[in-house]
């Protein structure tokens, strides 16, 4: 046996024994590399490669097809760099590997590297391979081989000793009752549990799902962002009935089943059940998780904390004040010790460190103080020599949104045209703003842009601009885009983040940029701090974000002359298309974003005077007379002036007059939103609101 050969079967050896998985890097020439990974591989019987160009019978993924093998699991993953890195698909690929298993990294020779190895990420990407928890295999020009000491020969690992139900860990099987107990305990006690990949979490769910069908019949629903996240629930259900889990996403048996629903059908149809199980939540809308929490009494949800799709840990932390307030005595069930692999796994290690999928914001020990705030802008330099600050950097925006991945970690650190603001106090970072430069293009493709022919990468803001608005020359002219701002958890509501908008604004005038513009979630939360800091919306999105849940406003700043050319008629446009979609697109818009929004849209309006003799007809209509449906356009008119002049704007039952009146919602709905007990009390409410306002308000 050779060296190398020896070697690597000693590694195996290890692992397997261990129950750990080890990075394995070779940089060398391609081929080499080829044939080693190979001769790895022949030790595993479930070998996986990451790429497009795989040796001749070998099972490979692509990078675009990667999230299609989340569910199933592998022994062995050959990572191929000589064909770039894909980062994503790595980090997805690296939670499916079984302990004792081994992923595989092909490293180019540092004469074979691309220009692209320079980037600051890939430098730190590269340190990060140099870590002494990756195992290197280095072949020289003269041909001499240079092997890694092996890891310390571990005890035989022992710990996947059956519990109760077939569990592998005590925190899986106190999961599993925690679950129980949700169905069989008191209504309105969700469970959320939260855990790291690989800790049993979706099996946990599977089998208290088999137990709680087997003890009688029963109905559980299980939803998820996309069906094969719920592969593993459906796998371990199927096993407490000695069964073998089919595609379908049904299981039924002795009078019960266990049903898979996507989240929009569950909530467009809110089907009856004993539970409804939510994994990975993390991934699913706020807004919709609380209508899944409103709406069933008996709900467990889960989720990754620290995973690939960095959505983890901001959920865990926006989730619980919506749990306080509607479910006060909501329980919570944490796993942290894995059962993919063994405690102290190397791999899990070093996806940790270097991909930041654990990082978290700067630990403040004492209250912040604002006079103590100092501001600037700072270079991916800046971060790459402060490994602390970065890891805070990343952890504030990890705990801020809810999709901060590990591509965002290479742009934060690669983007040539992203502009970092950060507020440091005593050299922490308590806030931030991540801005990207946009725009400059030619007078013809602008042009192009704004009749849908071209679609240059990127410059989002600048594109949106002039295709859905029509104004090519918003295209041609320099612009910045926010994509995040973030203020630690200990500095909100102390101005940190209007400070540091106030920075972005100045830098960007000293920048000679004509506008700036951002794209966020339309909330309630959200709608004043933008507003404040004087940017102004010019679109709203038809179809509500994915991710957030909610319809994205894009919302303006002029800086320059050419920018007013163009701004004035946005924000025209943009007022007579909101009150246009008011009664359609917007109908079912909640009153917390719909009301400044069409009050704003109100006020760049020249209404028609309201007739005296519609004033009597209100009158009547609040005695009793008349009817809704013959005044519908007089109440409209006059609700619409009273919101101009803000003199309704706050009164009670604002939200039903808006509800029906300018949404024009149904009295079905309305009945169901607002709890009436059908169209007749309504209405009622509709004329006791007139006959105050026209009693008690100037006119």
């Amino acid at each position: 046996m050779s060296e190398l050969s020896r070697f690597i079967s000693d590694l195996v050896s290890r692992a397997k024994q261990s129950r750990h998985r080890y990075l394995l890097c070779i940089e060398s020439e391609h081929s080499w590399g080829i044939s080693t990974a190979l001769l790895a591989q022949a030790h595993y019987s479930d070998g996986l490669w990451l790429s497009d160009k795989a040796p001749p019978n070998v099972l490979s993924v692509s990078a675009k097809k990667a999230q299609a093998w989340l569910g199933q699991d592998c022994d062995f993953l050959t990572v191929d760099l000589h064909q770039g890195l894909a980062l994503e698909a790595m980090a997805a690929l690296a939670g499916t590997i079984r302990g004792g298993g081994l992923m595989v990294m092909l490293l180019p020779n540092p004469k074979d590297r691309s220009s692209d190895w320079q980037s600051p990420f890939m430098q730190r990407f590269l340190s990060q391979l140099s870590s002494h928890r990756v195992l290197k295999i280095e072949s020289g020009r003269d041909g001499k081989m240079c092997l890694p000491l092996l890891p310390e020969e571990p005890p035989a690992i022992n710990d996947m000793t059956e519990r109760c139900y077939g569990c592998l860990s005590d925190e899986q099987l106190n999961a599993v009752e925690a679950i129980r107990r949700v169905v069989t305990g008191h209504r309105r006690r969700p469970l959320v549990i939260t855990a790291d990949r690989g800790r049993g979490k979706s099996s946990a769910l599977g089998i208290a799902a088999g137990i709680l069908m087997k003890e009688k019949p029963r109905k559980i629903l299980v939803t998820a962002p996309r069906q094969r996240n719920a592969e593993t629930v459906f796998q371990h259900a199927a096993n407490v009935f000695g069964l073998a889990a089919d595609s379908s996403y049904q299981l039924q048996r002795d009078g019960s089943q266990l049903c898979f629903i996507a989240p929009d059908t569950l909530l467009a149809e809110r089907p009856s059940a004993d539970l409804l199980i939510v994994d990975e939540a993390a991934a699913i809308p706020a807004p919709l998780l609380q209508k899944m929490l409103s709406s069933y009494s008996r709900v467990v949800f889960s989720s990754t904390i620290h995973g690939y799709e960095g959505t983890g840990r901001g959920f865990a932390i926006k989730f619980t004040s919506v749990l306080d307030a509607m479910t006060p005595q909501w329980r919570a069930c944490s796993m942290t010790s894995p059962i993919r692999w063994a405690a102290g796994d190397p791999l899990e290690h070093w996806l940790f460190e270097t991909l930041l999928l654990d990082a978290e914001p700067a630990c403040i020990a004492e209250p912040v103080s604002v006079a103590d705030v100092q501001y600037q802008q700072i270079s991916p330099l800046w971060l790459a020599e402060r490994p602390d600050s970065l890891s805070q950097l990343f952890g504030l925006l990890v705990n801020a949104h809810y999709q901060t991945s590990p591509s965002d970690l290479k742009q934060l650190l690669d983007d040539p045209d992203l502009a970092i603001f950060v507020a440091l106090q005593d050299e922490l970072i308590v806030g931030c703003v991540l801005l990207s430069c946009e725009g400059g293009f030619s007078a013809e493709l602008a042009q192009a842009i704004c009749l849908g022919q071209r679609r240059p990468r990127g410059h989002l803001l600048a594109q949106s601009v002039a295709a859905h608005l029509g104004l090519a020359e918003a295209a041609s002219q320099h612009c910045g885009r926010i994509l995040r701002i973030a203020v630690h958890d200990s500095a909100r509501k102390m101005g940190i983040g209007s400070a540091l908008l106030a920075q972005v604004q100045d830098w960007a005038v000293n920048k000679q940029l004509d506008f700036l513009g951002t794209s966020f979630a339309a909330s309630s939360e959200l709608l004043p701090f933008w507003h404040s800091a004087g940017y102004v919306p010019i679109r709203l999105g038809i179809v509500k974000d994915g991710a957030s849940g909610c319809h994205s406003l894009l919302s303006v700043l002029p800086l320059s002359d050419a920018s007013w050319s163009w701004f004035e008629t946005a924000t025209c446009s943009f007022s007579l298309s909101f009150l246009a979609q008011a009664c359609e697109q917007f109908r079912l818009l909640d009153k917390a974003v719909f009301l400044p929004l069409y009050s704003q849209c109100l006020a760049q309006t020249q209404l028609p005077q309201l007739p005296s003799t519609a004033q009597r007809q209100l009158m009547h209509f609040s005695q009793g007379g008349l009817g809704y449906d013959l005044l519908v356009g007089q109440l409209s008119l006059w609700l619409q002036h009273g919101l101009q002049s803000g003199e309704l704007t706050a009164q009670n039952g604002i939200d039903v007059m808006l509800a029906k009146v300018i949404q024009r919602q149904s009295w079905a709905e309305l009945q169901e939103q607002f709890g009436f007990t059908g169209r007749k009390q309504a209405e009622q409410f509709l004329r006791h609101f007139v006959g105050h306002a026209l009693q008690y308000l100037p006119h």
